[in-house]
C-alpha cells in the first residue's frame, strides 16, 4: 500500500513539474514578443530631438544588449552556482562603417572605414575628426565644411558651421539628418553620391 502511495505522489510531482515548467515557457515566450512589438512599434518623431539635434535616445542601439533583456528563471542549482562563480559581464563590441562616395563630376570615390565620424573640408588639418576628406580645390567649401557621423544605429549628415551651408539632395540641413545610399551631399562645388553604406556585423 505504501509502495503505491509513494507511486502517485511521485506522479503527481511530475505532473506538478512539467505544468510549472509548460507555464513558465509560455509566460516567457509573451514576454519576448511583447518587448519585440515594443521595439517594432517604435517610430520617428522629428521633432524629439536631444541638445545635439540627433533624434532622442530611443533610437539608440542599446536595447539590442542581450544583458537588458528579462532574464528566465532558472534552477536553483544554476543560481546558487552563479552566487558561488560570478560569470563576466559581457562588454558590447563597438560596430566599425564603411562609406563609399562618388564626385559626380570628376567620378572619383572615395571609401572610409571608421567608428564614429568624418570630416569633410578644404582644410588640410582633419585630427578632429577619426577620417578626414579635404576638398582643397573647391574654394566655396569651408576649412572645416561637414560631417558625417555615428549616433544611435544610424549615420547623420551634420553641418559644421560651414559658409556657404550643407546640402542633402538639393536641400540645405540646419540639423543633423538621416543619410542613406543614393542621397547625394552638397558642398560648395562639390556633390558626392553615397553608394554604398555598410556596417560590421556583430
Amino acid at each position: 500500500m505504501l509502495y503505491w502511495i509513494i507511486l502517485i505522489l511521485l506522479i503527481l510531482g511530475i505532473i506538478a513539474l512539467l505544468g510549472g515548467t509548460f507555464v513558465t515557457i509560455k509566460k516567457n515566450k509573451a514576454e519576448d514578443a511583447r518587448l519585440l512589438r515594443r521595439k517594432k512599434g517604435r517610430r520617428r518623431d522629428e521633432d524629439d530631438h536631444d541638445e545635439d539635434g540627433y533624434p532622442g535616445d530611443d533610437y539608440d542601439d542599446e536595447d539590442d544588449d542581450p544583458d537588458e533583456r528579462p532574464r528566465r528563471r532558472r534552477s536553483q542549482r544554476a543560481a546558487e552556482r552563479d552566487l558561488d562563480e560570478p560569470a563576466p559581464r559581457r562588454q558590447k563590441r563597438r560596430r566599425q562603417w564603411k562609406i563609399i562616395m562618388e564626385d559626380i563630376d570628376s567620378w572619383q570615390k572615395y571609401s572610409f572605414i571608421f567608428y564614429e565620424t568624418v570630416g569633410i573640408g578644404r582644410g588640410k588639418d582633419g585630427s578632429m575628426y577619426e577620417k578626414y576628406l579635404p576638398l582643397p580645390t573647391d574654394v566655396r567649401v569651408s576649412k572645416v565644411h561637414c560631417a558625417i557621423v555615428h549616433h544611435g544605429d544610424k549615420l547623420y549628415l551634420k553641418d559644421e558651421d560651414s559658409r556657404n551651408g550643407t546640402f542633402l539632395n538639393g536641400k540645405r540641413i540646419d540639423r543633423p539628418i538621416v543619410i542613406q545610399k543614393d542621397d547625394v551631399i552638397g558642398v560648395g562645388e562639390t556633390r558626392l553620391e553615397i553608394q554604398r553604406i555598410l556596417r560590421e556585423s556583430e
